[in-house]
């Protein structure tokens, strides 16, 4: 045995028994409500042409991707994200399709993570994707089919929306080069506010001014109004009284205590074109959906195409959910002799019919079926027996 031959490489696992019952009832649940509102599934290759994560709004950087060279001498990369494969499809298979197209995905995602980050490199998704909508219908189906789908596998959640927008009409009034607004992005994203403060002091300008106050804008309602308060500008304006609209409409359907504001949600402002939003659960110290509008991506396929979606890490929220998972454990095992096969497995399929679980015994004595059964935990031994022609089935109660 090789020195690895007995590991799996970093950011991948095993899951075994009852944690794959966890995930396939997670995946289970959110792919039936999918279907229920009207999304139809596809299924994408695992490895792509480089090609196709390699637009200007695409939102993994090219380190961050397993790459490979085919046959060929093309470079291949596994699926580092399931948004662009589908923009993919849509903009090719499925062009002659009547928009709106409702599509969802339930396949895994493989990116390059920093060591000891703690996060996985290969990551089973769920997500939607809906095209061809624009406007606020859309926005909100999509954001409330997101609530709906953290809904359906536990009641301890919320939804933080903001729209990229905001950010984009505040710092376009910045004089300043892209490098130095790139970097006030990632001060606010992961809220440095004493380094947002540092590099913002050259600029003592409304815009400066709301730019250093963006990172404490997350809460309710209140936000949108200090929001409008500090707005530099009318197209600031305008996202804000967008935003309330959605939010307004998401009280009203009921979500209200399921849903804040974060207007320091600024990630990705090539690939997000407006509302963006993210979804965590309890015991999750990260966020296990994301989402919001990019409308510019199907221009990578040569196409115009209004999209939104989300992903959601099913792993993740499998790992962090009590879902009363039924027991598998087997209810009888089947004790018999090799001659007598055909009369064992014909009683394994009247009681696997009946709603049983059934185990073969792979023993040769009764008393190594005993043994394992008590070991195991299965209270029930079925043994077979063929006698001139006449099948005798003895059941054994352990207690």
């Amino acid at each position: 045995m090789t020195r690895y031959g007995k590991m799996v490489p970093e950011g991948t696992c095993d899951l075994l028994f009852k944690e794959c019952e966890s995930l396939r009832e997670v995946q289970n649940r959110m792919t039936e409500l999918f279907k229920t509102r009207g999304f139809n599934e596809v299924i994408t290759p695992s490895f792509e042409f480089y090609d196709v994560f390699t637009g200007k709004a695409n939102a993994i950087p090219q380190e961050m991707m397993y790459k490979l060279i085919d046959s060929k001498g093309r470079i291949i990369a596994l699926r580092p994200d399931n948004t662009m494969p589908v923009m993919r499809v849509a903009a090719t298979k499925l062009k002659g399709f009547q928009p709106p197209l409702r599509l969802f995905y339930n396949q895994n995602v493989f990116r390059i993570n920093p060591s000891l980050s703690g996060r996985k490199d290969e990551i089973p998704q769920c997500g939607i994707e809906l095209l061809g909508l624009r406007g606020i219908k859309a926005d909100l189906e999509v954001i409330a089919t997101a609530i709906d789908t953290l809904k359906c596998v536990t009641g301890e959640f919320r939804i933080e929306i903001g729209h990229i927008g905001y950010f984009k009409a505040i710092i376009d009034g910045l004089k300043c080069s892209d490098e130095e607004k790139e970097q006030i992005r990632l001060y606010i994203e992961s809220k440095n506010y004493a380094a947002l403060t540092d590099i913002l002091k050259e600029n003592d300008n409304k815009s400066g001014y709301a730019l250093n106050e963006l990172p404490r804008l997350f809460g309710g309602e209140e936000v949108l109004d200090r929001a409008i308060e500090i707005a530099p500008n009318e197209a600031a304006l305008d996202t804000i009284k967008y935003l309330r609209s959605i939010y307004d409409a998401l009280c009203k359907m009921g979500y209200k205590d399921k849903v804040l504001i974060d207007l320091g949600l600024v990630q990705q402002i090539d690939y997000y074109t407006g509302v963006i939003f993210r979804g965590y659960i309890q015991n999750s110290g990260d966020y296990v959906l994301s989402g919001g509008r990019y409308d510019c991506l199907a221009e990578s396929f040569g196409a115009e195409m209004a999209a939104t979606g989300f992903g959601v890490n099913t792993e993740a929220i499998a790992r962090c959910v009590n879902l009363n998972q039924k027991n598998n454990n087997p209810d009888v095992i089947i004790y018999y002799d090799a001659k007598n096969a055909k009369a064992a497995f014909e009683h394994m399929e009247t009681l696997t019919s009946s709603g049983l679980i059934c185990e073969m015994s792979g023993f040769d004595s009764i008393e190594e079926t005993r043994n394992y059964a008590k070991i195991r935990g299965i209270s029930r031994i079925d043994i077979v027996s063929v006698e001139k022609n006449s099948v005798s089935i003895q059941s054994e109660y352990l207690q």
